[in-house]
């Protein structure tokens, strides 16, 4: 498995990209849309082998970041999803592992990932956490209610 910034080769996927329920994260298509005119925000594809794309992300190097942190050198991670053709087989897993790799040899200036997760969305919670995101004592208070901030320091 691999990552890589969103390419136009993969239209297709994204367009037929499942979510049964995007209460917690923000669709693929439309996160493709908002990095057409914001520089700041790079659209994510974790591939596998196949060119498959079952997991898609946001890094959001913008200003959003700063409900999150104060620190500057630091990249929001958002709108993270698996596709629920792929959900259960460790597509997501996989993906956050590589993203500490990903972030150092794209962005060598960003030290800290930091993200949201809603209060409700255990499950969310849990894989950040097997992860090694680390859950902080500090919560913001989102459009969906109040979120947990997580943060993963970049080595």
């Amino acid at each position: 498995m691999k990552i890589i910034e969103y390419d136009q080769r993969f239209n297709k996927q994204i367009r037929d990209y499942k979510l049964r329920d995007a209460t917690f994260t923000g669709l693929p298509e439309n996160a493709v849309t908002i990095s057409r005119t914001n520089s700041d925000y790079h659209p994510c594809l974790a591939l596998t082998g196949e060119d498959v794309v079952p997991t898609f992300f946001v890094l959001d190097y913008g200003k959003d970041k700063f409900r999150y942190t104060d620190n500057p050198q630091s990249m929001l991670l958002r709108s993270f999803s698996t596709d629920d053709r792929y959900m259960r087989k460790g597509y997501a897993l996989k993906a956050l592992n590589l993203l500490p790799a990903y972030v150092r040899n794209g962005f060598p200036n960003v030290v800290e990932i930091v993200l949201g997760v809603n209060r409700k969305n255990a499950p969310a919670q849990k894989l950040y956490e097997k992860a090694g995101f680390k859950k902080q004592t500090n919560t913001y208070i989102g459009k969906r209610g109040e979120q947990f901030i997580y943060k993963e320091i970049i080595k």
